[in-house]
């Protein structure tokens, strides 16, 4: 399906090994519910891919614009983590952040695989293209904002594809690449695919509230 809003952040990081089970039960539980509570959050999911050495984690945010990453509630929960958000934060590695303003969005349901294309926009998206290909249920083309990253390597642009499975993600990677003429990219954190693990959909109320601060609505 579409994303929601006018732009998404893509999050790239690692954690120690040794505390990964409870990372994806901090993420669960805290982290993402209390991001998606920030007025102008619109949904959160994470992903992983545990077969590779760095960059295995991958969180998609959705929002309404770019402003809301200078809202005065998405500033107080960077500047004044919880107790149990402080703790995590010495075990991050590895951590990328690409603030980007929604180019195309198109599709139907969410894949439980993700490619993630990061490149130097040179050449067209056939978006069309891949939205026709197997088990392709939706793409998402995103310009990045120009948040500085510590990378190997630039990139100005994001593309998402969402695949039923891991294979035909895969092979719809390899097509855009092609396309691209970016298939000499390494295999790094903007060029692989994702396993989808958890969703926290922004259209529940009731569940946005019980993350909200207090102060905030006072």
């Amino acid at each position: 399906m579409p994303l929601a809003g006018h732009a998404f952040l893509a999050l790239w990081n690692d954690i120690a090994r040794s505390r990964e089970p409870e990372y994806d039960r901090w993420h669960t539980k805290e982290h993402v519910p209390e991001r998606v509570a920030v007025e102008g959050f619109l949904g959160a999911r994470r992903y992983v891919n545990r077969m590779r050495a760095a960059h295995r984690y991958f969180t998609l945010y959705e929002v309404d614009d770019l402003a809301v990453f200078e809202h005065a509630q998405y500033t107080d929960l960077v500047q004044h983590p919880t107790p149990w958000s402080a703790s995590m934060r010495p075990d991050f590695a590895n951590f990328l952040r690409a603030t980007c303003a929604t180019r195309r969005s198109q599709g139907e349901g969410i894949g439980g695989a993700l490619a993630i294309l990061a490149f130097a926009r040179l050449h067209d998206v056939n978006v069309d293209a891949l939205l026709e290909a197997p088990g392709v249920v939706a793409c998402h083309l995103g310009e990045r904002a120009g948040d500085a990253a510590a990378t190997a390597r630039e990139f100005d642009h994001v593309l998402l594809i969402e695949a039923t499975e891991r294979v035909l993600a895969e092979a719809a990677l390899s097509r855009a690449r092609v396309d691209l003429r970016v298939d000499t990219l390494p295999r790094d954190f903007g060029n692989d695919v994702y396993d989808l693990a958890f969703v926290f959909p922004g259209h529940d109320a009731a569940a946005r509230r019980a993350h909200r601060r207090p102060h905030w609505d006072a």
